[in-house]
């Protein structure tokens, strides 16, 4: 059993225990996220959580007019050290607790605390609306739902900078890329929103500026100024109390490793990541054969100039697949199609003179036609379900966030066997949680957190062909892995280093 799910809210007068009974406040009875998306060609939306609390005094449901705008965020207890015990449980010597389980009987302290060993499901505000309702056993239950920090870059939509040249023509968010997105984090900042982090995301050279008519939300102008080959897909990450705007790269490779002892393994955060086994996650046998892509479109700009005044229209980047795609899937095209603002033909006859434009290199346009190939011969499951029952959310947090996962890998499904015609693992690989529905409720007395998720499949990196003689001083027998799956493998780990975190209770 996991340890219970833990609320703060903020009222105005600092963050305050829903779950502390000393605090007499209310207490959480369920809840339910859904975050990101649920495909691989949109942006996800904020996260909105669904919530009751049960209020057995009245003392949040008098107050419940004046609840929106309430901050709000959800915790589950991560693995504790000794010092975050609390005191009244005594010394090491009087705990007759399994070191393992130590984190069912703590309470996190304060969310802004930088020390607090629990983790951040969600982060948001109250919106307007709800219900209150009597309680069968006494007191009240508020059916609240808040939406995450994102939704303020969406309602953002003001003027951008301007320019008094006459060149510009009234036009606004004018200026060089890292200037915009230092002008739409200070906008952020300033209204209590998170900021966005590029980590490791190289701008365009220049991007285009918008007619004083078109004023698209910050949410569109981050998706259109990062646009590019490694397909970004943004999302709200959480840590403590703070959150950011973070890309998750969809077409960037990642390596597969294989453990002393014959397990797939990934790096994540600079943690090993021990592949899951099919037994501890509920899921659909039923595989996806989504229809392939055969090409990424990247609609970008072009300067044009009239009379000395600049005007923009849109231009096409195709990156294709290079044959790496069987035929018959090329029959038809489908095409990502993703929206820039990317400067990427400047025929205004020397009156732009704002920046240079920029290209897609060859090496972009192979990664691409690797991530097509990748993405079109690789299934996930219809249905994947984490069940803290199954897999402790205080060994395997990335499972159970509004958030992506990041890279890992399940092992000893049943289709796990099946060869793709490239004569690579058809299902096994690296994916990443993209979106999903968080739930927590009350069952016979004890807490259980979902997390019901949808998948998408990671290129794995393919540089590399190792040979029996580069495995493991192991017998096959001993390997856990099908045949297929040693054509992906990239690294032989020489050390038995584990992850704190891995594994299931």
């Amino acid at each position: 059993m996991m340890q219970q799910c833990f609320m703060f809210i903020d009222t105005g007068s600092g963050w305050t225990p829903v779950n502390d009974s000393a605090k007499d406040v209310a207490a959480l009875d369920s809840f339910t996220i859904r975050w990101g998306n649920d495909s691989i060609d949109e942006q996800p939306e904020p996260a909105v959580m669904s919530f009751t609390l049960r209020d057995k005094t009245g003392r949040l449901a008098g107050k419940a007019l004046t609840l929106a705008g309430m901050k709000v965020i959800v915790q589950f207890s991560d693995q504790p050290r000794w010092q975050d015990l609390q005191p009244s449980m005594g010394g090491w010597e009087d705990l007759r607790i399994p070191i393992g389980s130590l984190h069912r009987a703590y309470s996190p302290g304060s969310p802004e605390s930088i020390d607090s060993p629990a983790s951040t499901m969600f982060a948001g505000t109250v919106s307007t609306g709800g219900s209150i309702e009597p309680a069968i056993d006494g007191g009240w239950l508020l059916k609240l739902s808040a939406t995450s920090r994102m939704a303020v870059w969406k309602r953002l939509q003001s003027q951008g900078p301007t320019d008094t040249a006459a060149k510009w023509d009234g036009a606004h968010w004018i200026g060089t890329p890292s200037a915009r997105l230092k002008e739409m984090n200070r906008r952020a900042s300033a209204q209590g929103a998170p900021e966005a982090q590029l980590d490791g995301l190289a701008l365009p050279s220049s991007v285009a500026p918008y007619t004083p008519s078109d004023h698209p939300s910050q949410l569109d102008l981050l998706h259109r100024l990062t646009a590019g080959p490694r397909l970004p897909q943004w999302h709200e990450v959480y840590d403590g109390a703070a959150s950011t705007l973070r890309p998750l790269f969809l077409a960037d490779p990642v390596s597969v490793h294989l453990s002393t002892d014959g397990r797939l393994n990934v790096l994540a955060d600079g943690a090993t990541r021990h592949a899951l086994s099919a037994a501890d996650i509920e899921a659909s046998t039923d595989l996806s054969i989504t229809e392939p892509l055969t090409q990424v479109v990247i609609n970008a700009k072009r300067v044009k100039s009239d009379n000395g005044k600049l005007s923009f229209d849109d231009v096409e980047i195709t990156m294709g697949d290079q044959n790496r795609l069987p035929p018959q899937l090329t029959a038809m095209q489908k095409s990502l199609t993703i929206d820039s603002d990317m400067l990427a033909v400047d025929e205004s006859g020397g009156v732009w003179n704002s920046g240079p434009v920029s290209t897609v290199s060859d090496t972009d346009r192979a990664n691409i036609a690797q991530w097509l190939e990748s993405n079109d011969l690789r299934m996930v499951p219809e249905n994947v379900t984490f069940n803290s029952t199954r897999i402790d959310p205080a060994r395997l947090p990335w499972l159970y966030k509004a958030s992506p996962s990041g890279p890992f890998i399940i092992v000893k499904a049943k289709a796990s066997a099946l060869t793709g015609s490239d004569g690579r693992p058809a299902f096994t690989g690296p994916i990443t949680t993209i979106g999903g529905t968080l739930s927590y409720r009350w069952r016979n007395g004890k807490p259980t957190l979902t997390q019901e998720a949808t998948l998408a499949a990671l290129r794995p990196l393919l540089t590399k062909q190792i040979t029996w003689a580069d495995l493991p001083t192991l017998s096959w027998q001993q390997l856990d892995l099908h045949i297929c799956d040693l054509s992906m493998i990239q690294i032989i780990d020489t050390s038995s280093a584990i992850d704190e975190k891995e594994g299931t209770q």
